[in-house]
């Protein structure tokens, strides 16, 4: 067989193991979820393998959230990837086109030098009027041809200009798709990991304090089945608004995975990142849900919360430990309050 034909079979083999995958795991067959199923089938990304593999192990159900989370995780930032790599080349066309514009204007500057040093030569003190005349008529012309050179260089580096900022333009919003929730609109889980290790780096060289707040919406599962996951979506769209409104510029809103939302705050202590928490959970409360497409009130919401404080020699996953285990007492405790590491953090179990 051809290189080609190969290439098929191997495709054709990934796809079918991706397709029996997602039947046995009662997956739905949605585009984003394919490339999910797809892509481990491959082999080809050690860590989205690792995380799927963690969830079966433990007997965790890859819903159609989880899907989704995973997706965004692993699977978007391949698009802002193909669009660096195509403003790379772009800018690189561009930066060929000047240099050989630059080489060609410095090129003709010496030209002109010449010309000049020619002219001067060829005149004396015995050098007639006619004779004068033509070595100002070439030293004119040889002036005008690398002004014309100038203002072509000028008008390139305008225009260039105007090609680095759109390449610009066009990166930041690659770079802000790929880090952001495509539903609830705040930052997605690989945002999230990256923001807290770098705020962790910051608090820890400066010796300042932060808090991460995990919070999850109560009883969503079971939300979900009565009404169904388009309301579901519209809860956690509900969800996030509230907590992009409360939070300052600073803090970082992510959505964590499934119903939980992350709040990393910089510089705040426990006390304050808890008020912030029981803010929020009454914020939550108070906005009665209504179904669009019928006008039919559902309800109200509840979030339970977990708050946990840097300590020194933290990384990103002891901190979470901690704010999750915070979040589980939460839960165990009845739901729709928020939970410490002040107060007492029962052993870990998780609830809906």
């Amino acid at each position: 067989m051809n290189t080609y034909t190969d290439d098929i079979a191997v495709a054709t083999e990934w796809s079918m193991k991706a397709l029996g995958l997602m039947a046995r795991h009662q997956v739905v067959p949605l585009p984003t979820n394919y490339e999910v199923w797809f892509r481990y089938a491959s082999g080809q990304d050690a860590d989205l393998n690792e995380e799927i593999d963690n969830r079966l192990k433990d007997g965790k159900k890859i819903d159609e959230q989880v899907a989704t989370d995973l997706h965004q995780r692993f699977v978007s930032h391949t698009s802002l990837t193909d669009t660096t790599l195509d403003a790379g080349d772009k800018l690189n066309s561009e930066v060929d086109k000047i240099l050989k514009l630059v080489q060609s204007t410095v090129g003709d500057s010496t030209a002109l030098g010449s010309a000049v040093r020619e002219a001067s030569d060829g005149l004396t003190n015995k050098s007639s009027p006619t004779d004068v005349r033509r070595v100002v008529e070439a030293i004119v012309s040889a002036t005008v041809q690398m002004e014309n050179k100038s203002k072509e260089l000028e008008k390139r580096l305008h225009e260039t200009k105007g090609e680095l900022n759109t390449l610009q333009t066009n990166l930041t919003k690659a770079r802000n798709e790929a880090r952001t929730d495509g539903l609830t609109g705040v930052s997605n889980r690989k945002a999230f990991d990256e923001t807290l290790k770098q705020e962790i780096a910051r608090a820890t060289a400066e010796k300042t304090s932060l808090c991460l707040v995990i919070g999850d919406i109560d009883h969503f599962k079971a939300f979900n089945d009565t009404w169904g996951h388009r309301t579901g979506d519209q809860v956690l769209r509900l969800v996030a608004s509230c907590l992009k409104a409360g939070v300052r510029e600073t803090d970082t809103v992510a959505r964590y995975g499934g119903e939980e939302f992350a709040i990393i705050m910089p510089g705040v202590g426990t006390e304050g990142a808890e008020n912030f928490a029981n803010a929020m959970r009454e914020a939550v409360q108070a906005r009665e849900l209504v179904k669009r497409s019928t006008g039919e009130t559902l309800g109200r919401v509840t979030m339970s919360l977990g708050v946990a404080m840097l300590r020194a020699g933290d990384s990103s996953a002891s901190l979470i430990e901690r704010s999750d285990a915070c979040l589980y007492t939460a839960k165990r405790s009845g739901r729709n309050r928020v939970v410490t590491e002040a107060q007492e953090v029962a052993p870990k179990a998780k609830a809906g």
